[in-house]
């Protein structure tokens, strides 16, 4: 079966609204941790860059950036911000379960869009820095797929080379089991979002509606997005299995993750060759 299709109809409202921000937050806390550590990445791989709201903070920073995403309707925005900005980032459509060279390309852009993330993801020793934020990685359901964005994001990583993703955590879901949440409420636009939590799954269905105000008329809209609760044993498995070391778990802040942890910033590093 395949996937459902998302952030397709909600892309535009997702980037009205401001939802990229927490994106921005965790790229510029990436790059002051990592040059804490003395490492200033060079190029940098943002998987479900979505808007590319990340992608341009490393842009920004002097990295060369190249952002992948299956949404098309994210990838538009997320070019057309760049472009806007004159910054040259390269965005490719792609499954970020299919990084790896071996992997068969599913709803790709275009032959030369495929060509180019086949070129880059398919060099070892190429990107100094992965990253993937706002709980992209939930949206691995299934057994497996961790290890296979896993797997991918360690062939397009140098020796030594960092990936820093977050995930939220079983207590959020949990938290707003059968609650309805307003994301956004002004004057022209109102989000919100039904979390419905299967604890024997692990899987939270989110119904996200939105109306949107056109003049005088009201128009609504409505996505169903399904995450999963990854364990820390399940993460730490996939990247083991992928030749990433753990280095860190923690909090957003910086602080130690707890059971009451809504999210949870992993910092892995590849092995060297």
């Amino acid at each position: 079966m395949a996937d459902p299709e998302i952030y397709q109809s909600y892309a535009a409202v997702y980037d009205a609204i401001g939802q990229a921000r927490l994106g921005v937050q965790l790229a510029a806390w990436v790059l002051t941790w990592l040059r804490a550590q003395g490492e200033v990445p060079r190029r940098v791989l943002d998987v479900a860059c979505g808007t590319g709201a990340a992608a341009q903070v490393f842009a920004a920073a002097g990295c060369a950036v190249v952002g992948v995403d299956r949404a098309r309707p994210m990838l538009e925005i997320a070019r057309g911000r760049a472009r806007d900005a004159n910054q040259a980032i390269t965005f490719v459509e792609r499954d970020i379960r299919e990084l790896a060279p071996s992997a068969t390309t599913h709803g790709a852009e275009s032959d030369a869009d495929n060509a180019d993330m086949w070129a880059i993801v398919g060099q070892p020793a190429s990107f100094d820095l992965a990253t993937c934020f706002y709980d992209s990685l939930n949206y691995l359901t299934a057994d497996g797929d961790l290890d296979g964005v896993m797997g991918g994001v360690a062939a397009a990583l140098r020796p030594g080379g960092w990936f820093i993703f977050d995930l939220n955590t079983e207590a959020v879901f949990q938290a707003y089991h059968e609650r309805d949440i307003v994301t956004y409420d002004g004057p022209d636009m109102l989000v919100y979002n039904q979390i419905h939590y299967q604890h024997h799954t692990r899987l939270a269905e989110g119904r996200i509606v939105w109306f949107v105000r056109e003049l005088d008329r009201w128009w609504r809209g409505e996505e169903t997005h399904t995450e999963r609760a990854w364990t820390e044993t399940e993460v730490r498995a996939a990247l083991a299995a992928a030749g990433l070391n753990m280095v860190a778990q923690l909090a957003p802040g910086g602080t130690p993750v707890t059971e009451e942890s809504y999210r949870a910033i992993y910092i892995a590093q590849k092995g060297q060759a």
